[in-house]
């Protein structure tokens, strides 16, 4: 009985953990203005990701909009780019429960899967990447720190 009572627990706890996994490729700084442009479902905990961001001075638009530069290379030959209104795109996933019985008792949330991807628009390439499950910021007493490690790499993202 003391075994299976250890095999239960053990099993309990395991399901616990947070899978966190997080890489940084690009370990430039970005120089220019604090402003992402938000990208993904318009989730509750959209909001709280923003609230984080907007209060460490990152401005944030809704939208990833692109418009055309021409630049004239020779009298017979002009060239035409897209450009990003915004140099950083931040592009969100993830799926948390949102129902009276699913959401935690301090207002946060409990992940199935999140993931946090940060782009240059200016180059082209993927600055870095988050992802995790398990319990926001807010799930007492099995908080975790989902938030703030995304608004952490956003701000790490800039000089």
């Amino acid at each position: 009985m003391k075994n299976f009572i250890t095999a239960l627990l053990t099993i309990f706890l395991v399901a616990c953990v947070p899978t966190k996994e997080m890489a940084v490729y690009v370990n430039e700084p970005i120089v220019g203005p604090k402003e992402i442009a938000l990208v993904g479902n318009r989730a509750p905990w959209v909001i709280d990701i923003e609230k984080r961001l907007r209060s460490e001075g990152i401005s944030i638009k809704r939208f990833a909009s692109l418009g055309e530069a021409t630049e004239k290379i020779s009298e017979s030959r002009s060239e035409t780019k897209a450009t990003a209104t915004t140099r950083v795109i931040l592009v969100l996933d993830g799926f948390a429960p949102n129902t009276g019985m699913t959401r935690c008792f301090g207002g946060g949330y409990n992940f199935n899967y999140i993931s946090a991807e940060i782009i240059d628009a200016q180059n082209n390439e993927t600055i870095a990447v988050y992802a995790n499950s398990g319990y926001s910021e807010g799930c007492q007493p099995l908080s975790g720190t989902i938030f703030g490690d995304i608004s952490g790499m956003v701000l790490n993202a800039f000089k």
